[in-house]
């Protein structure tokens, strides 16, 4: 599966390729933008070649799978020149390397997430329990056998 991050504006504002390429300008070479990659438009490295990481611009954000720490350092500056701000799985937003927080953006998605986990675990627990009351049963039914039948 892996860890994304992505970068995204607040209000549903969509990153666009123009604004990813100016963006990109700003940052010393450090990033290059490739807008006719395949499928979609990406974000790299040119320093480190075939071995950089890589963005994917999609439906307005951009996003990276397993960022190392180093390319992450870049999507947050990347993030504070488009006006966004890059964003974890667990919905963290991220200040800078080792300070992150929630965005009132998120809030709700935070709610949302925090019920279906909370339903996830209800779940587990009944499903437990119907699994070891079926174990006694079954225990005590081949317990009734073997005591009835094979006495």
């Amino acid at each position: 599966m892996g860890y994304h991050i992505s970068i995204l504006r607040t209000h549903s504002n969509p990153i666009l390729m123009e604004d990813v390429r100016l963006a990109i300008s700003r940052m010393s070479d450090r990033l290059a933008f490739d807008q006719d990659a395949q499928p979609d438009p990406q974000v790299y490295q040119p320093a480190r070649g075939d071995e950089s990481e890589i963005m994917l611009l999609e439906d307005g954000e951009l996003w990276a799978k397993n960022p190392s720490e180093e390319f992450l350092g870049l999507m947050i500056e990347l993030a504070g020149l488009l006006g966004a701000r890059a964003r974890g799985d667990e919905f963290e937003t991220y200040r800078s390397l080792d300070e992150t927080y929630h965005h009132p953006d998120d809030r709700e998605l935070i709610a949302q997430a925090a019920e279906r986990s909370r339903k996830l675990a209800s779940e587990v627990r009944r499903k437990d329990w119907m699994v070891r009351i079926a174990t006694v049963g079954v225990a005590a039914l081949i317990g009734w056998s073997y005591a009835r039948f094979i006495k």
